[in-house]
């Protein structure tokens, strides 16, 4: 037999011996995500966060205020491997106005306010969105989600 004979017998052998593979579950192969809440926002979002399967480092009590320039944000997030949830329209548009790399996702809660409405916007995002893609800014509005593409590494 020509090509790699060893190949074929494993497989044979494993067809024979009835070994099979368990099925993959999507959920389990999804990694949860740490975030950085940045913005006035309720205990309802970071409770929302939890219910999800994501976690909120206790790493990610940056000492940045909200007060803080938007590129310290963004570079102390990039360095923690933090994604970022913020309802600051500046910190939103920051990496466009910048032109900065951020690899990691950004999610824009552009509501009103309000514990119930911004614990909806979360659960929302996540019944939309099982896994956010980096590199994305996702801006959840009362009525919809727009995810939009971040700029580029520089070549």
């Amino acid at each position: 037999m020509v090509g790699r004979p060893d190949k074929q017998h494993t497989t044979n052998n494993k067809q024979r011996a009835g070994v099979q593979l368990p099925p993959r579950i999507p959920s389990a192969t999804i990694r949860a995500m740490r975030w950085l809440l940045h913005g006035p926002m309720t205990p309802a979002v970071a409770d929302a966060l939890r219910r999800h399967g994501h976690a909120l480092p206790e790493d990610a009590a940056i000492p940045v205020d909200p007060p803080a320039p938007v590129a310290e944000v963004l570079k102390t997030a990039k360095a923690r491997q933090l994604d970022i949830l913020t309802t600051d329209p500046s910190l939103a548009a920051a990496p466009f106005e910048l032109d900065y790399w951020f690899d990691r996702s950004i999610v824009f809660l552009q509501l009103e306010g309000g514990d119930i409405e911004q614990d909806d916007a979360v659960d929302r995002l996540f019944a939309r969105y099982k896994r956010l893609t980096p590199g994305r800014l996702y801006t959840v509005t009362a009525s919809r989600v727009k995810v939009r593409q971040l700029p580029g590494k520089k070549q």
